[in-house]
């Protein structure tokens, strides 16, 4: 064993802050075949080697934090009292046996900024969702281009198929989320093995009171936004479709698990992005989308990325928006894992560049992207009202919740598809060739990967036929034919509420109907065109959007 104690401490901060990491906190790997798990003690923040505990004193340990389940990943963020200089300490603790592996807690930044409009457009909010449906005509005062006929994601089309499972768990690692906004009322994870508020790990998982998701900037059980990316993120994925408020987000029904990763400043450490993966892919999410990147190749966020895709968890992030070919983490991972990374296009179907808070911004390109979607100028929720529906937000991070959408409703549609699957699925039905022609070029190129996303032929990929069996509570045929709505159960229901409204939100129909199992067929005697039809049981609420034809 080593028996030199060098101390790491730095004598001066001129250097923090030129850094891409934290000069405070260190990420190492323990090797499992020489180091025992059970010999850590996180109370007096030692791991029962002496030279490595005795190191750790000398150089002010304040607290060692495991990343994942301690007993499967062996790996730890280690935060000290001072700066150090990380170099040196990695040189030297790279020497000793029981270390696996060892590197910098790397710098990350959320991938997209706000602009607040200070007056309400006349159009309605969902003529503003260019993104999911633009005729052509969508504008903002100084928007330097025209926006395109269908140059969108098809996604108005998409829902004909699939509106979200409410059994889906989703996670958006970011700045959190505004816990109390009513597009995600009811919609929230709840931790059934955590009581609220009493002080104690009920689950035994590590974290105290973890009852809706957890903060791990400030180490804590609110993950509330202080910041806005996250909920505007989280809103672009998941606001409820047709409640007459505000934006339809791609998923109607699907559940969120808050978690905070960014701070204040829109600024977070890989430690803390690691571990809310393990911790979600632990609580049973299966679409984790992450808008957010850095420069710095980690070993430990790759573990955490290879842990969600080995649980068959759909991982979708940003390219990031500095109008270059510097490769981003963990989007950089894209080449080599079955994640999905993700560029940002404009409402005329072109690479964004620049984005409008930005001349010198765009969105980033390299050999490892995999699709752009619809990216600038993208209304959402906000962080700091219930009610403000006028900031627009601009980067690859709008982008990226937009295509994690249209992968829950996928695998919403069919739960049995790989991450893989998925990822391959919608590279062979992106649009190619709608951007600038010396960019968007035949096949794969580095500025718009394989093109734009289209959900609408993703579903028409998945199934040639209008109806595919699921694991949700109803599966149904779309569109309606014959006045019959075709409706099947994996059990029977008495008195089912069963409400249609109006695309504009007027109810026409509500029914209680008994449902059994298998096939059921439903009176539906209204005219041509699309509806709105909520099924609703004690435990289960799902939206469809409906068509007759």
């Amino acid at each position: 064993m080593k028996k030199l104690i060098i101390a790491c401490l730095l004598v001066t901060n001129l250097l923090i802050g030129q850094e891409n990491y934290n000069s405070k906190s260190l990420l190492i790997k323990f090797n499992s075949d020489l180091w025992d798990v059970s010999k850590l003690n996180l109370n007096e923040n030692t791991f029962s080697i002496l030279n490595i505990d005795l190191w750790l004193k000398e150089n002010n340990i304040k607290k060692i934090t495991p990343i994942g389940q301690a007993k499967i990943t062996y790996t730890f963020q280690i935060d000290f009292k001072e700066p150090l200089d990380i170099t040196k300490c990695i040189s030297i603790l790279k020497t000793y046996p029981e270390i696996k592996h060892i590197e910098p807690d790397y710098i990350s930044e959320g991938g997209g900024k706000k602009y607040d409009v200070l007056q309400t457009p006349n159009d309605a909010l969902y003529n503003r969702q260019w993104g999911v449906f633009n005729n052509g005509t969508f504008n903002i005062s100084g928007m330097p281009f025209t926006s395109e006929n269908d140059a969108d994601a098809d996604i108005d089309l998409a829902w004909d198929f699939e509106t979200g499972d409410p059994n889906m768990l989703i996670a958006v690692p970011d700045t959190g989320f505004r816990l109390t906004h009513p597009e995600l009322a009811g919609r929230i994870w709840t931790n059934s093995n955590e009581i609220a508020n009493d002080g104690i790990d009920n689950d035994n998982n590590g974290l105290i009171d973890d009852v809706n998701g957890w903060d791990f900037v400030n180490n804590d059980n609110n993950a509330s936004d202080d910041h806005g990316h996250g909920t505007n993120c989280s809103g672009i994925l998941l606001s409820k479709g047709s409640n007459s408020i505000g934006y339809a987000g791609v998923n109607w029904n699907s559940k969120l698990l808050p978690l905070k990763v960014l701070d204040s400043n829109n600024s977070g450490q890989y430690s803390w992005m690691a571990n809310s993966i393990y911790y979600a892919v632990d609580r049973g999410v299966k679409i984790i989308s992450m808008s957010i990147g850095g420069t710095g190749n980690s070993t430990i966020l790759q573990d955490a990325i290879q842990y969600a895709i080995t649980n068959n968890v759909v991982f979708v992030t940003c390219m990031m928006n500095f109008n270059n070919n510097t490769t981003y983490y963990p989007a950089g991972y894209a080449s080599t894992m079955d994640i999905i990374a993700v560029g940002s296009t404009d409402s005329d179907d072109d690479r964004t560049a620049p984005f409008f808070w930005s001349t010198t911004s765009g969105s980033n390109y390299g050999n490892h992207i995999t699709v752009v979607a619809p990216g600038n100028y993208i209304y959402g929720l906000s962080s700091s009202s219930d009610t403000n529906y006028n900031s627009y937000w601009g980067g690859t991070s709008q982008a990226t919740p937009l295509v994690a959408g249209i992968a829950s409703l996928l695998l919403s549609r069919n739960p049995n598809l790989t991450p893989l699957q998925i990822k391959n699925l919608l590279k062979s039905t992106a649009q190619d060739q709608v951007g600038l022609p010396s960019e968007d070029l035949p096949g794969f190129d580095q500025y718009m990967g394989w093109g734009r996303v289209n959900a609408f032929n993703a579903f028409q990929t998945l199934s040639n036929e209008n109806f595919t069996i699921s694991n949700q509570e109803f599966s149904y045929i779309n569109p309606v034919k014959n006045k019959k709505f075709q409706l099947f159960s994996k059990k029977m229901y008495n008195n089912l509420n069963i409400y249609v409204y109006s695309l504009d939100g007027k109810l026409i129909q509500s029914d209680k109907l008994d449902i059994y199992e298998g096939k059921n067929d439903i009176t539906f005697n209204h005219p041509k065109g699309s509806y709105i039809l909520i099924l609703d049981t004690e435990s289960y609420q799902k939206s469809i959007k409906i068509v007759v034809n």
